[in-house]
Parts: structure tokens; sequence; C-alpha cells
């Protein structure tokens, strides 16, 4: 057997589906031993203030005690959500890529779940909604945090510890931490 090694890549949004996906991916990250980091896909369009608080809730969860057992980072991207958990899995050496499904109930994939299942350089584990009944202990709305986030607009460079904010202003220029 070839042991695991990479992050855990955990696609995160506002839906309760999203927030399975995270006690899944924490507790496979507790088993695993693994680094788990949080990816939150926004728009081009986004406004600096959304994204602002996107990070800042990501800090949160990340710096909560239900994540405390494990290392977890966060990071914020900019582009289509399957291309950009691809490419998050494939930067990080991923082990493993665990997502949530909102899609249609006539298929267990939502269209983005199903392209990153095609897509991904790793495993790919997707949480329909309550499946993670037996990892979920509390109050899963606490937030994301845990690395180093860098704002890239408009010459504003921020830094906070716990995450990363990767902001693409045009071509090839791209600005990651983390």
């Amino acid at each position: 057997m070839v042991p695991m090694t990479g992050s855990i890549i955990c696609g995160v949004d506002d839906s309760e589906s999203a927030k399975g996906a995270v006690r899944i991916a924490h507790a496979l990250g507790v088993m695993l031993g693994r680094r788990v980091v949080l990816v939150r896909v926004v728009e081009r369009s986004s406004p600096a203030k959304e994204v602002d608080a996107i990070a800042a809730r990501l800090r949160r969860l990340t710096e909560s005690e239900a994540l405390a057992d494990t290392e977890t980072l966060w990071l914020v991207d900019v582009g289509h959500p399957a291309d950009r958990l691809v490419a998050a899995a494939a930067d990080e050496g991923a082990s493993l890529l665990v997502l949530g499904s909102h899609g249609p109930r006539s298929s267990l994939l939502g269209s983005i779940s199903a392209e990153v299942s095609r897509r991904a350089p790793c495993p790919v584990v997707v949480v329909p909604p309550g499946a993670d009944a037996a990892v979920a202990n509390g109050d899963a709305d606490t937030g994301l945090a845990g690395g180093i986030a860098r704002f890239g607009l408009g010459g504003r460079d921020t830094d906070v510890a716990g995450g990363g904010v990767r902001l693409t202003t045009g071509a090839g220029n791209r600005t990651r931490n983390g």
C-alpha cells in the first residue's frame, strides 16, 4: 500500500453540503494525519469587501476549536469553481479533494462536483447532504482560518496569518500565499 501524502483540499461555499464537506475533510485529516486546506472560489466581479468578509469567516473557522486537532489552512481563489479546485489540488499535491454536492436531487453529483471528479489529480470525496451526520459534533457555522492571506487589489496587499487569498487581476498576474 502506498502511503498517502499531501494536503486534503476541501471546497467550501455557504451551503449546508459544504459544511458537511468540512466536517468530513477534518475527520479525514485527523485520521490520515493530513493538513486540510479549505478553498472558497469567488467570481472575478466579487467586490473586495465581500472577499474580505469571506476570508474573515474562513479564518475564524480554521481557528475554531472544532478544527483544532489538525492543521487547517484556507484559501480564497478567483475564477470558475471547478477550475480553481482542481488547480488547488494540483498546487498542493493533494491526497484527496472533498466537496459537497447540492446539485439536482435526481443525481448525486452537481455540475461542479461532477466536473471536479473528472479532472482532479487525486481521489475526490463528494459529500451529499446529510452524509456527514456520523461526524457532526457541534456547530459547523463557526468560520474558516489558518494560513496567509494576501489581497492584491489595486496595490493593496494585506497579509493575514492562517490562509490565503489568490486574486488574478490580469493575464499571468497571480498572487498566492499560504
